[in-house]
């Protein structure tokens, strides 16, 4: 309900003294769907690597923010780089708070502030290998990570394809291969990458998307690999997939924030609750009769309508949980009133002289 938070701006700009692009709140970067040469590469390879320069604006917040994602319009298919707190994670599919235990890769920046990592990670059937700047700092050989296929494959840079998973910070190049890449690759990459600061070189490994992000302007980063697969950065955020009523534990989390939006969800209708039922008291006849039912079922009806509209607002969620908090809020106010109405007559009754 507070409309200095619905942006609907795409809050992505260009770096004015390197190559490079900053995302900021509710930023996305996207491509449009891959082509049949590109998803028939991916299919036929052994595995795959990506290489990312970047640095993330902080090590705050608790919420799961996408980096980077390739995503085939199911959740449960997709790749992920995202951030929490200072980890770095890299997964397949949606298991966000790791509940389900669904294998991934984790590495700590391990930094007091945030710097500059050039990131690669490479995956295939020996297994998965994070580097930082170079070095192997985590393996998994039990882990195959992969693209997902079908019609609708995109990549996804800053957010997720609901738009509420922001991440902050600057991405300076990004590369991906159709192949495994090995130590040796990683180490020599990154000293390529560290003297010029410049992901040119990556063109002499066969890449299938790259961006060098050295445009400084306009709406698009291309992709210098040759595939056409450019990077979109439009004037206003895209939404490819929008989440309408989400099942409460899809959000459900002992977590400050949590707990916090569980009271203003059922504590923000109260009053609501509270001043209806006595207006309604107030007209009388079948409106007095039926004043809980009708307080209750136009809470009800006024929090489906706010959740149905927020699921379309970049800086908003729709959720089951929120519906039925507001419509038991309502409730209770229902009950506040009778309450309050009663002690009232007591009052009255028993007041001297009356």
């Amino acid at each position: 309900m507070r409309p200095k938070w619905f942006r609907f701006s795409n809050e992505v700009a260009w770096i004015a003294d390197q190559p490079g692009i900053r995302f900021s709140r509710f930023g996305i970067a996207f491509t449009n769907p891959f082509n049949n040469a590109i998803k028939e590469s991916i299919s036929a390879a052994d595995g795959f690597s990506i290489e990312i320069a970047l640095k993330p604006a902080s090590f705050h917040g608790h919420k799961f923010r996408f980096i980077l994602s390739f995503h085939n319009g199911d959740d449960s298919d997709q790749f992920i780089m995202a951030q929490w707190l200072s980890d770095i994670i890299f997964m397949n599919g949606d298991d966000y708070d790791y509940t389900r235990k669904t294998k991934r890769i984790t590495i700590n920046a391990d930094s007091a502030s945030p710097a500059v990592r050039f990131v690669t990670i490479s995956t295939g059937k020996e297994g998965t290998c994070v580097y930082v700047d170079g070095k192997p700092v985590r393996t998994k050989k039990d882990l195959r990570l992969i693209i997902p296929k079908g019609e609708k494959v995109r990549l996804l840079l800053g957010n997720s394809v609901y738009g509420k998973h922001h991440w902050r910070g600057d991405v300076y190049g990004l590369a991906l291969y159709n192949y495994p890449l090995s130590q040796q690759d990683a180490g020599l990459h990154f000293n390529r990458w560290s003297n010029d600061r410049d992901f040119s070189f990556a063109a002499n490994s066969k890449p299938i998307v790259l961006y060098l992000f050295d445009e400084n302007g306009g709406t698009r980063a291309l992709d210098h690999a040759g595939f056409g697969h450019h990077l979109e950065i439009p004037s206003r955020i895209q939404i490819f997939k929008r989440s309408i009523l989400a099942p409460p534990w899809k959000e459900f989390g002992f977590t400050r924030g949590y707990l916090l939006d569980v009271f203003v969800n059922l504590a923000g209708f109260i009053p609501f609750g509270f001043v209806l039922v006595a207006l309604l008291n107030r007209l009388g006849g079948i409106y007095t009769k039926r004043a809980v039912l009708i307080t209750v079922a136009l809470c009800f009806m006024l929090s489906l309508s706010i959740e149905i509209i927020q699921s379309w607002i970049p800086s908003r969620s729709s959720h089951t949980l929120d519906l039925m908090l507001n419509t038991l809020g309502a409730w209770l106010g229902t009950y506040a009133y009778k309450f309050f109405s009663n002690e009232l007559e007591k009052r009255k009754r028993f007041k001297p002289g009356v």
